[in-house]
């Protein structure tokens, strides 16, 4: 799974992706109460809470407000966006939400200047949660360097009683490629059945430990990661059910599908985009399929990666 041939190329990036934690608006709603100045600022969208938001003022035209996020060198593949204000179902019929979108990239050159690199649009439905469209790949940054994506309103849906919109997330897809996984920590092992099964691209080989407690962490040093893909080990074992990944403070749940397939759980971003999670991951089985012969032990037989970016580029 391992591509070589990327490992010369992360290994001259001499500065982490949390660099790339950057993201500024065109305006934002000020707050002088308890909440502090930039409550509604740009920060607010891609934080993982839908209770906060960008919020513009009641002054704006909403038309031509922006917002912008620092990328890897990677590319855009996906647009992902809460367009209301969605702490609950009346913020967001409340406030106006985004409807049209321009989006564009500025990629540094090889003299880390910021040039235009491409455009395209997005069409958002009148709806509450996290919509994904897919537009057409967008490179960003050249061979050292990345770049800006910006998010450009066009158009919105009207507010019941407030004319400015609010955006609760702004998340950013990234084209994907494999990493390898490095295993750093296991709760348990049984019955012969180690760590080293999860990593050894042999399906017919797998990690078995305790269901109470369990838990992997892992790592793939030099890479921005997105995904991590559980493949279970039979019906002998339990198979993971419902898991959650920690990483950099951010915690994502989900179940999976019962299945003898891959299964790819979402590892939380952190600034904005697919992949700016790094260090240090935890995978804590919550829930499994019970086995059929061993009902308290689980059973892994690969643990695979997505990264979007390597570190530093």
């Amino acid at each position: 799974m391992f591509r070589p041939q990327f490992l010369a190329i992360s290994l001259l990036a001499s500065f982490s992706t949390a660099a790339f934690a950057g993201a500024e608006a065109s305006s934002f709603k000020k707050e002088t109460r308890n909440r502090g100045t930039n409550y509604w600022n740009a920060q607010s969208a891609i934080d993982g809470d839908l209770s906060t938001a960008w919020m513009v003022s009641g002054e704006s035209e909403n038309k031509g407000e922006y917002i912008i996020l620092d990328l890897p060198k990677s590319t855009v593949d996906k647009l992902g966006m809460v367009v209301g204000f969605a702490k609950n179902e009346d913020t967001f019929k409340d406030f106006a939400r985004v409807k049209d979108v321009k989006v564009s990239i500025m990629s540094y050159n090889e003299t880390n200047e910021l040039v235009p690199a491409g455009s395209t649009t997005a069409s958002f439905a009148d709806e509450m949660g996290m919509q994904v469209i897919d537009l057409e790949d967008l490179p960003v940054g050249s061979d050292m360097f990345g770049g800006k994506i910006t998010i450009t309103v066009d158009s919105i849906y009207e507010g019941l009683d407030y004319p400015n919109f609010a955006v609760s997330e702004v998340l950013i897809h990234l084209a994907e490629f494999e990493a390898a996984p490095t295993i750093l920590a296991i709760s348990s092992e049984s019955g012969g059945h180690v760590r080293e099964s999860l990593v050894d691209d042999n399906s017919r080989s797998f990690w078995a430990g305790d269901v109470e407690g369990g838990s992997i962490t892992f790592e793939a040093s030099g890479f921005s990661l997105s995904k991590v893909g559980i493949q279970g080990a039979g019906t002998d074992y339990g198979r993971v059910k419902k898991v959650q990944i920690s990483a950099n403070g951010r915690v994502h749940v989900q179940e999976i599908e019962n299945s003898k397939d891959v299964q790819w759980v979402m590892i939380p971003a952190v600034t904005g985009y697919t992949g700016s999670a790094w260090g240090e991951i935890q995978l804590d089985i919550l829930e499994v399929y019970p086995g059929s012969k061993y009902p308290d032990q689980v059973g892994i037989a690969e643990l695979d990666l997505m990264a979007t970016a390597f570190e530093g580029l």
